[in-house]
């Protein structure tokens, strides 16, 4: 459990329902976008970087409307859970983050801990399940994607995850799995919702 867990924060730590919010705002910058709308797009993705990491919406907001590093604002939210410092009094000692972390006294075992935390729950929001149910799949060897995937799945057609983990087999896809069970091939992607019905 303890090298699975690892494995999964480098990809869940980040946020990757979160910080694809991030990329979206980049891109409407380039494209001018109208800054009203810019704005409105920053408080809103600071308002769920805020939940997400139990750091100050206000704080964050201004780090991105200055525009920091998306890396550094992850780093500074991490090290700020694991530390008990404000988001901003730690992205403001931003130099090498391994050097804040060991300046903060943090603990191999206390960043772990809260690395831990924040990937089960970005897990568990991408895939509609608890963290607890979550946690037990984990120990059980499934791989994150196929919890992700399994656990959408299951919400939108009423099965429960493990049957959903069930019907994926080497010789068939998640797309194979979606169109038995009658859901819109969609909800396999991350961060994508199906289509309104148009009637």
């Amino acid at each position: 459990m303890k090298n699975l867990t690892k494995k999964i924060l480098t990809g869940l730590v980040a946020g990757t329902l979160l910080f694809a919010g991030i990329e979206d705002v980049s891109a409407a910058e380039k494209n001018n976008r109208p800054a009203q709308h810019q704005e409105r797009d920053l408080n809103s993705l600071a308002k769920e970087i805020s939940a997400h990491f139990s750091v100050d919406e206000k704080e964050v907001l201004a780090a991105l409307q200055d525009r920091r590093d998306l890396e550094d604002i992850r780093q500074a939210a991490l090290l700020s859970k694991a530390s008990g410092k404000s988001f901003k009094q730690v992205l403001s000692m931003k130099s090498d983050w391994f050097d804040v972390r060991k300046n903060l006294k943090i603990s191999d075992e206390k960043f772990d801990s809260v690395k831990k935390e924040f990937a089960l729950k970005e897990l568990a929001q991408q895939s509609d399940l608890d963290t607890d149910t979550v946690s037990k799949l984990l120990e059980e060897k499934y791989h994150p994607h196929d919890i992700s995937t399994a656990g959408r799945l299951a919400k939108a057609s009423g099965k429960e995850v493990r049957s959903v983990l069930g019907m994926k087999q080497i010789n068939n896809s998640w797309a194979d799995v979606a169109e038995q069970l009658g859901v819109d091939k969609n909800i396999i992607r991350p961060n994508r919702k199906p289509p309104k019905n148009s009637d």
